[in-house]
C-alpha cells in the first residue's frame, strides 16, 4: 500500500490522525501533526506498526479563488488535517488573484484568532507560484505594486504569528491590528478607484530606490516613482522630503538638477527632524554658491557647517577646517585648520584600516599633505605631504570600487594633480627603507597593542629573514591591515604582513628555543644594539642586528596602453580648484573660453591646462568624466 518515508504522510492506526512524517530511524517514526495547531504543532514518535502511510487531499484549482477570499477554509478542504497537497488538481484555467480577492481574505479574518489567520495564510504562501504570476510580468503599474505589497504583508505577518513570542500578552492586540490596518489601506484603495495609493503601498516603491539607480528603471517605473514620491512629500514626510532633495542636488531625469528645490528640500527636512546630515548638506550648497550663481555664502555655510560637524560629520569638519585654512568668512587660522584636519584624518585611518573604504580618509589624506605642502598649521615637509598623497591616492582608489560616491571623480583628480605636482619637488628615489638597530617596523605591526607573530629564518653570513604577521583581536569581526606608507619607492599599502631582512652578523633568541615568536611591544639596549620583545610584561625574544631592510612590493607602472584621451583643467572661478574634463576638441589651448555643464546648466569657463592619457593611466572609468560642450569662439 505504500512506504513509510520522511516526506510523506501516514495515519495513526487507533486515532485516525493524520501527520506529516517527520524523521525516521531504526526503532521509531517521528510524526508532526497541524490539525490542532498550526502555529505550535505535536512531534510524537510512533512505532512503525502502529501507522499506515497515506495520501492528503489536494485541493483544485477551481477552488484556490475561494480558498484566498476566505470562503473555504484550510480545515474543510484538508479534512481536518490542515494539511494539503503542494500541488493543485488541474481541473479550471489559471487563477491569478485579484487585489479584490485579497481584500476579501484579509476581511474574512479580521478579529479573528492567531490560528485561524493563519489557516487562512498558510495555503496562499503554499500555492503563491499558482495564484501570483508577478514573476512574469515585466512592466509596472499601480496595480502591480499593490499585489507586491499585499504578497510582501503576506510573508511578514505570516512570519510574525509563527516565530513571535505567543505568550506575549500584547501577541494577539497586535497581529489584530495588523490584518486591521491592512483592511484599512486596501479598502481605501479600492473604494478610490485606484485613484488613492495609500502610504504604505507609495512607500513601498519609494523605499526600493533612490538617485542612484532610479534613472536606471524602465519609464513606467521612473514616472510611479515620482507620483508616489511628490504624494508622500505632500504629505509632509521626512524620509521623503530627504530622498527628493538628494534626487535636485544630484540630478536624475525626473528630477532634473535643481539646486534651489534641494535647498529647500534639506532646509524643510533639517526643520522637520533636526538631523545633522542634512546640514552638512546644506553647507555644501551654501559654500559653493549653488543658489547664488556660484557666488559663495559663507556666512551660511558656517552656520550649517557647524551643525553637521558637532554631530560628528566628517565632511562638515573638514569643510570647516577649509574655511579657517583659507579664512573663508572667517578668520584665516592655519593651526585650527590643521587639528580639525588631523581629527579627520586619525580617525578615517582606524576606519581605513579596518576596510570601511567607504569613509573620508582620501578626503582628510589629501588635506594633511595640503598643510605640509604649504606649511598651514604645520613645518613645510615636501616628502610628509607626498607620503599623505600617496595615501590619500590609495584610498581614494579603493573608494571608487566599492561605491560611486557624488563628488569623488573631483576628489580623485584633486589627488592626481597634488602627486604630479609634488613629486616634480619631492627627488628621493629609494626603493627599500631602512631601520639600523632600532626595529623602527614595529610601530606598523603593533598598532593600538596589537600582537605580531615574528617567524625568522636564517640565511647566509648572520642574515635573518623575518616574516612579521599582525594576529586579530578575539573581538574584531573586520581584518586588521597596517598602512606603510614609503614615499621614496611611490609606495602606500594596507599590508597584513611584511617581510624584512637583517644586515650579516645578526643573530636572534627564542625563549621556547623555537623560531617563532609573538609579541606586542619591544624595548630596545642601546649599548648592545638588541632589541627585546615582550608579550605584554613577559620577555619572548630578542634580536641582535645592525639594521633591518624592508622592500616594498612596488607596482611597476602602467604600460600606456589602450585609447588615448584629451583632458583639459578647467576653473570655474579665480583661485578656486580646477576640474578635469574630457576634451574632443584638440585645437583648445590654455587660456580659451569654453562651455561646460555646470552645475547651473551652461557655464562659461577657462582653460587653464591640458594633457593627455591613454585608458591604462586613467584610475575612474571613463563614463564617470564630464565632457567639454563646445569651444566658445
Amino acid at each position: 500500500m505504500g512506504i513509510l518515508n520522511v516526506g510523506g504522510y501516514a495515519e495513526v492506526i487507533e486515532t485516525g490522525r493524520i501527520g506529516y512524517i517527520n524523521d525516521k530511524n531504526r526503532n521509531k517514526i517521528e510524526l508532526c501533526f497541524c490539525d490542532k495547531s498550526l502555529i505550535n504543532p505535536e512531534y510524537i514518535y510512533f512505532k512503525a506498526s502502529e501507522l499506515k502511510p497515506v495520501e492528503i487531499n489536494k485541493v483544485k484549482t477551481s477552488q484556490l479563488k475561494s480558498l484566498v477570499r476566505g470562503e473555504l477554509s484550510l480545515k474543510e478542504l484538508s479534512g481536518g488535517t490542515n494539511y494539503l497537497w503542494d500541488y493543485p488538481e488541474v481541473d479550471s484555467k489559471k487563477y491569478n488573484a485579484t487585489i479584490e480577492d485579497l481584500y476579501a481574505g484579509y476581511k474574512s479574518v479580521k478579529s479573528k484568532t492567531p490560528e485561524e489567520i493563519m489557516a487562512w495564510l498558510d495555503p496562499i504562501i503554499r500555492f503563491i507560484d499558482n495564484i501570483d504570476d508577478s514573476d512574469k510580468r515585466n512592466d509596472y503599474s499601480i496595480e502591480s505594486e499593490v499585489l507586491e505589497y499585499i504578497y510582501q504583508d503576506i510573508f511578514e505577518l505570516y512570519d510574525f504569528i509563527l516565530y513571535e513570542d505567543y505568550e506575549d500578552p500584547e501577541y494577539i492586540e497586535r497581529i489584530s491590528a495588523w490584518v486591521s490596518e491592512t483592511c484599512d489601506v486596501l479598502q481605501k484603495y479600492i473604494e478610490s478607484k485606484s485613484k488613492i495609493v495609500p502610504e504604505p503601498i507609495a512607500r513601498s516603491l519609494v523605499d526600493r530606490f533612490d538617485d542612484n539607480d532610479i534613472d536606471d528603471q524602465d519609464e513606467q517605473t521612473q514616472i510611479l516613482f515620482k507620483r508616489f514620491l511628490d504624494q508622500l512629500c505632500d504629505a509632509k514626510d521626512a524620509k521623503a522630503i530627504q530622498k527628493r532633495g538628494y534626487c535636485y542636488y544630484c540630478g536624475t531625469k525626473i528630477y532634473p538638477n535643481d539646486w534651489i528645490k534641494a535647498r529647500d528640500a534639506f532646509i524643510e527636512y533639517y526643520n522637520l527632524t533636526g538631523d545633522a546630515s542634512a546640514a552638512n548638506t546644506l553647507g555644501y550648497i551654501y559654500y559653493y554658491g549653488r543658489c547664488n550663481d556660484g557666488v559663495p555664502q559663507y556666512e551660511e555655510a558656517f552656520k550649517y557647517f557647524s551643525i553637521g560637524h558637532a554631530f560628528g560629520y566628517y565632511e562638515s569638519t573638514y569643510k570647516l577646517a577649509d574655511m579657517f585654512s583659507h579664512g573663508y568668512g572667517v578668520k584665516e587660522d592655519g593651526m585650527t585648520a590643521f587639528r580639525m584636519y588631523d581629527y579627520v584624518y586619525t580617525d578615517n585611518l582606524k576606519r581605513f584600516r579596518k576596510g570601511d573604504f567607504e569613509c573620508k580618509f582620501a578626503d582628510a589624506a589629501l588635506r594633511m599633505g595640503n598643510c605640509f605642502k604649504k606649511g598651514i598649521g604645520c613645518r613645510e615637509d615636501i616628502e610628509t605631504a607626498y607620503s599623505y598623497y600617496l595615501e590619500a591616492d590609495l584610498a581614494i582608489r579603493e573608494r571608487v570600487k566599492a561605491a560611486n560616491h557624488y563628488g569623488d571623480t573631483v576628489v580623485y583628480n584633486g589627488i592626481q594633480r597634488a602627486l604630479r605636482e609634488t613629486r616634480e619637488l619631492y627627488t628621493k628615489t629609494d626603493k627599500t627603507i631602512s631601520f639600523l638597530y632600532y626595529p623602527g617596523w614595529v610601530k606598523w605591526m603593533t598598532v593600538g597593542h596589537r600582537r605580531c607573530r615574528l617567524t625568522i629564518k636564517e640565511l647566509a653570513k648572520g642574515a635573518l629573514s623575518i616574516n612579521a604577521e599582525i594576529l586579530p583581536r578575539y573581538d574584531e569581526s573586520k581584518e586588521f591591515k597596517t598602512l606603510i606608507t614609503v614615499p621614496s619607492a611611490d609606495y602606500s599599502e594596507l599590508r597584513k604582513s611584511i617581510r624584512l631582512k637583517t644586515k650579516e652578523g645578526s643573530s636572534y633568541s627564542v625563549v621556547d628555543s623555537t623560531n617563532v615568536m609573538v609579541f606586542n611591544h619591544v624595548s630596545y639596549d642601546n649599548s648592545k644594539n638588541v632589541a627585546k620583545f615582550y608579550m605584554d610584561e613577559e620577555l619572548v625574544g630578542s634580536i641582535s642586528t645592525a639594521g633591518y631592510i624592508f622592500k616594498p612590493n612596488v607596482t611597476k607602472p602602467k604600460k600606456k596602453e589602450g585609447k588615448k584621451y584629451h583632458f583639459v583643467s578647467i576653473l570655474f572661478e579665480e583661485q578656486g580648484r580646477t576640474y578635469d574634463y574630457l576634451c574632443d576638441d584638440l585645437s583648445v589651448t590654455v587660456g580659451d573660453r569654453v562651455i561646460v555643464n555646470g552645475y547651473n546648466g551652461e557655464t562659461e569657463v577657462e582653460v587653464v591646462d591640458t594633457f593627455d592619457k591613454y585608458e591604462s593611466e586613467i584610475g575612474l572609468p571613463i563614463e564617470r568624466y564630464k565632457k567639454i560642450v563646445r569651444n566658445k569662439k
